[in-house]
């Protein structure tokens, strides 16, 4: 045998051992990142190509690299391609719970995050709101299962929800509740959407909603109350803002800070909640009620509750009926 051919036969030789040596000190860097099949090809061309390029600088001496290195190399080259990681962004916090739940999952605490992406579950009896950004208020009924998709966007699957996204209207910002047979989208508003038996309701309190249902779009305003169900017409009714259907909505209504704001602010506040026509009985006592100073908390209260606590310590007097909540001046006796 020549010199030639034995040159030959060792060159040959050696990256035999060298395609050996690579594939095994690739196994030897443990499991890889799941990586595109053409990335991985030349992730391995890389690695092989260092091989070569050192054992050509070492006289093709048969273990130059340590394991540990081509092991470094592997994972080094893997970095450089992985996707970076997305940091979570909340969307909300709790801002009240009402009841107890009766299963860990339904156990929510006021101050706690949610993300978007999160399921969100309530128990009999039991119930949770979640304050978004904007002072945008979203109240979860006892029994209902919902999907936080993103901040303005939610899957219910179960239950009843209600949303109140702000006094002002065809603010830029709208929200969307899906469901399976139908989404609702509002226009600065409250409304309350339900799912249950294939049946999804939407009833709007205050603003407009527009219902997207079979490839066409229905729109509620204030005062309606629309039922979808598969494969029949869309049935309206009527439903008044201060209807009793209400009542779960104000009773997880988040608390007030009563702390320096006027009595005027905090009645305005309560009339939105209960749905009632705030009325005063002169333009005296409205002014009056512009200029009176809070202090103090009604934290956990309801607003009727909190209307009773606040009032019972300055010198008005209010009346509350079925449609409004009228407020007097105490007459003082000479």
């Amino acid at each position: 045998m020549n010199k030639e051919t034995d040159k030959g036969i060792q060159e040959a030789d050696t990256e035999v051992r060298s395609d050996d040596t690579v594939a095994k000190l690739m196994n030897l860097a443990g499991p890889r990142l799941l990586i595109p099949a053409d990335l991985e090809e030349r992730v391995h061309e890389n690695v092989h190509h260092e091989w070569r390029s050192f054992i050509s600088r070492r006289n093709r001496l048969r273990w130059a690299i340590p394991a540990s290195l081509a092991a470094t190399i592997l994972i080094a080259l893997a970095f450089n391609i992985r996707t970076p990681e997305t940091q979570l962004q909340p969307i909300g916090n709790i801002a009240h719970v009402v009841g107890v739940p009766d299963t860990a999952r339904a156990a929510f605490v006021v101050g706690d995050t949610v993300y978007a992406g999160d399921n969100l579950e309530t128990s009999t009896n039991h119930g949770v709101s979640i304050a978004l950004a904007g002072d945008i208020s979203l109240r979860i009924a006892a029994n209902t299962s919902l999907r936080l998709d993103q901040a303005d966007e939610f899957t219910l699957t179960r239950g009843r929800m209600y949303i109140d996204s702000g006094e002002r209207i065809y603010r830029d910002r709208h929200m969307t509740v899906h469901t399976a047979i139908g989404s609702a989208t509002d226009i600065g508003t409250q409304f309350s959407v339900a799912y249950e038996n294939k049946r999804m309701s939407v009833a709007v309190r205050e603003g407009r909603v527009d219902v997207a249902h079979d490839q066409s779009i229905v729109t509620a305003e204030a005062g309606d109350k629309l039922t979808l169900r598969p494969d029949l017409d869309t049935v309206f009714d009527s439903v008044s803002p201060y209807d009793p259907s209400w009542n779960w909505a104000t009773s997880l209504a988040p608390g007030f800070d009563i702390e320096n704001q006027s009595l005027m602010d905090f009645l305005k506040w309560a009339s939105r909640e209960t749905g009632k026509t705030l009325v005063f009985s002169s333009d005296d006592v409205r002014m009056a009620a512009m200029g009176t100073e809070l202090f103090g908390s009604i934290l956990n209260f309801t607003p009727a509750e909190a209307i009773d606590s606040v009032l019972v310590t300055t010198q008005f007097r209010y009346r509350i009926d079925e449609q409004s909540i009228t407020i007097t001046k105490q007459v003082r006796a000479r």
